[in-house]
């Protein structure tokens, strides 16, 4: 795999920051697509705070057959060999200056599950903000993630983390693709 891959331990989970893994044109026509979808203000972080973000859920079919989510579960299946990885939930987040996330877990603590979190805008400034911070077990932000264009984090789902909203200066939503996948389990 061509790119750039940091690696950061957190709580003892992995996590992986990957920058030139996805292909230009597949980033350019992924880009375009997802400011396209139907968003619905539905997605909670947790079970516990109201719906203050969008999202629009896609086909499982769909993504089973999807050259760029056969790319993302390539690179999953790249940082976390010897498990075996399986669909669970694909969806895209919109969010815009206003909206709220609160910081949560993708699966239970104790679960091998994994994340893969796609930045789909085609351009972002940093001014713009959006990025998304993980904690520590103990709730210490121990990483900013800048939501640069074709960026992939690679992760534990249990790493808890929350992601920022746009700043009042941006116009633009902040898109992300979020593919989650049922793991085995380290060998």
């Amino acid at each position: 795999m061509d790119g750039k891959v940091r690696k950061v331990t957190i709580s003892g989970r992995d996590l992986f920051v990957c920058d030139g893994l996805i292909d230009t044109g597949m980033a350019t026509q992924l880009g375009i697509a997802v400011k396209g979808l139907h968003y619905k203000r539905s997605e909670k972080s947790r079970a516990d705070v109201p719906a203050l973000s969008s999202a629009a859920d896609l086909d499982p079919a769909v993504v089973a057959a999807d050259p760029f989510f056969q790319r993302l579960k390539a690179v999953a299946q790249k940082m976390f060999p010897g498990e075996t990885l399986s669909d669970l939930r694909a969806y895209v987040n919109s969010s815009v200056y206003g909206d709220s996330y609160f910081a949560h877990r993708d699966c239970p603590q104790e679960s091998h599950n994994v994340t893969v979190l796609y930045y789909a805008n085609l351009i972002w400034q940093t001014d713009w903000g959006g990025e998304t911070i993980f904690y520590n077990d103990d709730e210490d932000a121990v990483l900013a993630v800048t939501p640069k264009p074709g960026r992939l984090v690679v992760g534990r789902g249990a790493i808890l983390h929350r992601a920022n909203v746009p700043t009042r200066s941006c116009y633009e939503e902040r898109l992300t693709v979020a593919y989650k996948l049922m793991s085995s389990g380290p060998k």
